[in-house]
């Protein structure tokens, strides 16, 4: 029997990005905990509120939250099903089902999110990923409360650049390197 095939992003988060070595993950994991943390402090998360979780990812801000305390609720949205799903399995295993919601959408598309529903909104490394980032945050906007708050964490990615000239796009172009400089990219 195969196992049934995972979408790329979900692969990779729960699966492969660590390589299989496990003192590359625990290393990347203390950082990551401390990222979630900072995440968390900056959302003032108070009781009995709600947190969106946008691109949650494998949940590791919305259960680092849901941990916090046993009034708080969070929905986890994210636009791989794949993912969710996982999530969904990872809070029935917590025992915390009854205070989390699963939602499929895109950060510029919470439509399915009521206006004016969630206290804090928070993300980690997902809006490098959205093309349309004003829509996002309009949608941000549309789904906090008067008094929201939003948390955000984004890597800049600025080690490339600029780029040596044997390299394009971050490939090795060596051997068409005086043509490549006359190539642009966005």
């Amino acid at each position: 029997m195969t196992q049934a095939k995972h979408d790329i992003w979900s692969d990779w988060l729960l699966e492969r990005r660590f390589g299989g070595n496990v003192r590359q993950m625990k290393a990347a994991m203390r950082y990551l905990y401390r990222v979630r943390n900072r995440v968390l402090r900056h959302a003032r998360l108070r009781e009995d509120e709600t947190l969106l979780d946008v691109g949650c990812g494998d949940g590791l801000i919305g259960f680092g939250a849901l941990e916090k305390t046993d009034s708080i609720r969070v929905v986890f949205s994210e636009i791989s099903e794949d993912l969710l799903q996982h999530t969904r399995a990872v809070a029935e295993k917590m025992g915390v089902l009854d205070r989390s919601e699963f939602i499929w959408a895109p950060a510029e598309d919470l439509s399915d999110i009521a206006s004016g529903s969630v206290d804090v909104v928070t993300t980690r490394s997902v809006l490098i990923y959205v093309s349309l980032k004003e829509e996002a945050f309009r949608e941000f906007y549309r789904v906090l409360k008067p008094g929201g708050r939003l948390s955000i964490f984004e890597p800049i990615n600025r080690f490339g650049y600029p780029e040596p000239p044997d390299r394009f796009a971050g490939y090795d172009v060596a051997a068409v390197a005086t043509i490549a400089q006359f190539v642009q990219h966005e």
